[in-house]
């Protein structure tokens, strides 16, 4: 997520400028590409539909504070990190805009690093949003002034959101209306291949996100009389980027349809495998993580069950002749 936006703006950019575009030209639209390709990451990761864009620069965050008043915080012990900036007692207090980017900047000092920072920004969120929503703040004109002047100078918004509309509407939030999540953690030891990076595994979609076809194994077995039809289906997955398996003939644990089995229904290989024959994905225990075993049965008619054999091909053991 936080490297997605930069190198596909960075990407763009260098095509923009071999294309002959001004160096400062190719800086300014580049950013499209960077903004597009975050909202992509974020609903691939989420499941969930982005439906508008806000990019809030650090100038930005601290006029919006100012201007609701500064933003209430508590603390369970006093802090002082000279990194961020942080240096707070403990107990509640209202910071002001600078305080308070210190405040949701901080990782150094945590006990769970970037986490920890996710939930402080979190509450920092949730505590100016219900200030705007609260206390008469969207009548008061002064204040109402100062927060439109604020996102206007600094807060760039998806083309068609109005702003002022979308002031207008936060009346109608409650607390009811308003929640804020984070991607479930499943460890946050691990590290890169390579040793280099630390990372985090997380629950949901991610694993799907990162899927490439060429992850999985298709193994792929006839329990037809239709010589080649398991290699013809074979070499339908090779060519669409999945690693081809063994090819043959299935001799023995018939399924009596056509499926796709995987260790896991929640495979994203079998998923992926599955959409491209058009077949249900099966459970079956004692199947390699990231292989999938393809059966063909009598009733499979999807990609490559049309492809004309000779009469005297035939397959036998665990080799198929074309």
């Amino acid at each position: 997520i936080n490297g997605v936006y930069g190198e596909a703006k960075e990407d763009d950019r260098k095509k923009r400028v071999e294309s002959g575009e001004t160096l400062e030209a190719a800086e300014r639209e580049s950013v499209d590409a960077g903004r597009s390709a975050l909202i992509q990451t974020v609903g691939k990761l989420t499941g969930v539909t982005v439906d508008r864009y806000a990019e809030v620069s650090m100038l930005g965050f601290v006029l919006m504070t100012d201007a609701l008043g500064g933003v209430n915080v508590c603390l369970n012990e006093a802090v002082n990190e000279p990194m961020s900036g942080a240096d707070f007692p403990a107990g509640p207090q209202t910071l002001d805009g600078p305080n308070a980017l210190s405040f949701v900047r901080q990782r150094h000092d945590l006990p769970r690093g970037d986490l920890d920072r996710v939930v402080r920004q979190q509450v920092v969120m949730s505590s100016l949003a219900h200030s705007a929503i609260s206390g008469g703040t969207l009548t008061n004109a002064t204040t109402l002034g100062k927060l439109r002047d604020a996102i206007t100078r600094t807060v760039v918004l998806s083309q068609g959101w109005d702003v002022m509309d979308f002031i207008q509407q936060l009346q109608g939030l409650s607390g009811g209306n308003m929640a804020f999540a984070t991607i479930p953690i499943l460890r946050e030891d691990g590290w890169t291949e390579d040793g280099s990076q630390s990372v985090v595994k997380a629950q949901g979609k991610a694993e799907e996100a990162t899927y490439s076809k060429d992850q999985t194994t298709a193994d792929v077995v006839n329990e037809t009389q239709i010589n080649g039809l398991a290699a013809a289906v074979s070499e339908l997955l090779s060519g669409k980027g999945f690693t081809a398996g063994k090819v043959g003939n299935n001799d023995r644990d018939h399924a009596g349809s056509s499926q796709v089995q995987a260790a896991s229904q929640d495979d994203p290989g079998s998923k992926a495998v599955g959409e491209v024959l058009g077949l249900p994905v099966v459970e079956k225990q004692g199947l390699p993580e990231r292989t999938v075993r393809v059966v063909l049965s009598n009733d499979y008619h999807g990609p490559g069950s049309g492809r004309e054999t000779t009469p005297a091909a035939s397959e036998t053991g665990s080799t198929e002749q074309d």
